[in-house]
Formats: C-alpha cells, sequence, structure tokens
C-alpha cells in the first residue's frame, strides 16, 4: 500500500505566536527553490532524510537535526531516499495563510490531484499554493509571479479556496 500524504496542525496562529505543523513529505516529494518575505521557517526531521537547499549550502538533515530558513532567503526542500520524511515545520510569526495552504495541498496530493513530486496538476490549485503559502520564486520563474498572483486573486473572487477548504 502506497503511503498519502498527511498534515496535521500542531499549534495554530489563531491560538499562538507560531504555526506549527507535522507533515510528511513522500519520497520524490520536493520544492523549487523559493523564499517567503513573511515568515522564517524551521525544519525539524522527526523521521527519515530530508535535504534543504538554504542560501548556497545544502543541507542533508536527519532525525532531530533542524534548520531554519529566515525571511527573504531562498531555499528547497527534496525527499531524495526511498523513505517517507516526518517533520514538524515552525513559521514564526504564524500565517493562517501558510497553514491552510499546506492541509489543502496534501489533500490534493490523497485525491491524487497532485503529481508524485507534489505539484498540484490543475493551474488553479497550483497558484492558490502558491500564493497562501507566501512562495516568492526565483530566477526565471520570477516572470510568472505577477501572473501567478492574479489568476490566485480570481480563484478566490469565483470561490475556489472556499472550495478547496
Amino acid at each position: 500500500m502506497k503511503t498519502q500524504g498527511y498534515v496535521k496542525l500542531i499549534s495554530s496562529v489563531d491560538t499562538s505566536k507560531n504555526s506549527v505543523l507535522e507533515m510528511n513529505i513522500l519520497p520524490g516529494e520536493k520544492t523549487p527553490w523559493h523564499y517567503h518575505t513573511l515568515f522564517a521557517e524551521t525544519f525539524e526531521v522527526l523521521q527519515g532524510t530530508l535535504e534543504v537547499g538554504k542560501g548556497k549550502e545544502i543541507y542533508h538533515l536527519k532525525q532531530g537535526d533542524k534548520a531554519t530558513i529566515e525571511p527573504n532567503e531562498k531555499h528547497y526542500f527534496h525527499n531524495v531516499s526511498n523513505a517517507e520524511c516526518v517533520i514538524n515545520v515552525t513559521l514564526s510569526p504564524g500565517n493562517k495563510n501558510f497553514e491552510n495552504s499546506l492541509l489543502i495541498y496534501k489533500g490534493l496530493t490523497k485525491d491524487s490531484l497532485a503529481s508524485a513530486a507534489g505539484t498540484p496538476k490543475k493551474f488553479s490549485d497550483l497558484v492558490l499554493f502558491v500564493y497562501l503559502n507566501n512562495s516568492k520564486m526565483v530566477g526565471l520563474q520570477k516572470v510568472a509571479e505577477p501572473i501567478f498572483d492574479f489568476f490566485a486573486k480570481k480563484a478566490i473572487k469565483r470561490g475556489h479556496l472556499n472550495e478547496l477548504v
């Protein structure tokens, strides 16, 4: 049986200063290089291993290791192993949109509406995910950012965000 993706909200910005989520990262699942402007993000590996690119460095985190990404710091993560990785992600300060984006993302994965690497298959789902989690693109992808923002806001107005929540 194939392992499913999950996200568990440990602590929400609704009741705490930070957002803390536990999630699994399936083998091959990854993010592109990106950065966030609104919060620092700390990855703590609870099980397995995780490759994290941070600035010009690449780290291979194992159980008990942590990596903190500061606001505006370029980063990515990738499960390069053949086993699931379980992490806690802490946002400081917390961010409700990010919390929602991860819950939606894992729901899409569970419903087979995302690729094996974790990318939402529908464009409207992808732009909402990127918009909600405050992901800013880097390199050549940066030119697509205003287009993503435009379509994400349009999808929110159409009620697509409410459908996904």
